[in-house]
């Protein structure tokens, strides 16, 4: 049964109320209709049911007066919840987006670099090895620049640590000489601390840096593959 069938059906069931509540009645399904869309016409007659019992429904609010017609049509307790959940306005009417299925790696892809490489072995092996050096020697250089850097911190802080505290014994015998000696410390010791954070600070921002370039060069050719994401 579709729209049509469905509200000549009903007509013919309602000729016995009066003409105007017919037509009331008549249009408030129409519109009904209207609102939840042609798409949705089989679960609309599925939710209101069959003309008969819509029929029964209507007679028996006049009865009763359960029933009401308003600006909108005829209206009950049954069909102002059937309205509420208009299939147009629902949220559950709505399919789930199939979900994309994972994308799985090329097997012929990862063969031809396979091949590729194999065919270029001769020069990928002493470029491999050039840019290992030169990885290494970055490494061990940034390496070596941060403990020369981090051994100069400890001796400007003892060195400071240490002028300071003879500035203050100084100051008991030769006042001038222990101001000196102090100012010399605090000086020191101040360069020392400043310098101690900003290895640490460019430590922080640079080690991790330099590892995600190494990881990034490595799995290069792997990511071109496909072999990973």
């Amino acid at each position: 049964m579709n729209r049509q069938e469905f509200l000549k059906r009903l007509e013919e069931l309602l000729r016995d109320i009066p003409d105007n509540e017919r037509r009331e009645a008549l249009q408030y399904y129409n519109d009904y209709f209207d609102d939840a869309g042609e798409e949705n016409e089989s679960r609309v007659i599925e939710e209101l049911g069959s003309p008969e019992q819509v029929a029964r429904t209507i007679k028996a609010g006049m009865e009763d007066g359960s029933g009401e017609y308003t600006e909108n049509g005829y209206t009950d307790a049954r069909f102002r919840e059937h309205q509420d959940i208009s299939p147009r306005n629902s949220t559950t009417s709505r399919k789930p987006e199939p979900e994309k299925p994972p994308k799985k790696p090329d097997f012929w892809k990862i063969l031809s670099m396979i091949l590729l490489c194999i065919l270029l072995l001769p020069v990928i092996i002493p470029v491999g090895c050039v840019l290992l050096a030169l990885i290494l020697f970055l490494f061990f250089g940034a390496v070596g620049i941060v403990i020369g850097v981090a051994v100069l911190c400890v001796v400007l802080v003892v060195t400071g640590a240490v002028l300071l505290g003879c500035g203050i014994w100084r100051l008991f015998f030769t006042p001038a000489v222990g101001l000196c000696l102090g100012g010399a410390g605090c000086l020191l010791l101040a360069l020392g601390i400043l310098a101690t954070l900003l290895v640490i600070a460019v430590g922080v921002k640079l080690i991790p840096w330099f590892i995600r370039t190494v990881v990034k060069l490595i799995s290069f050719p792997l990511r071109k593959a496909g072999v990973i994401a």
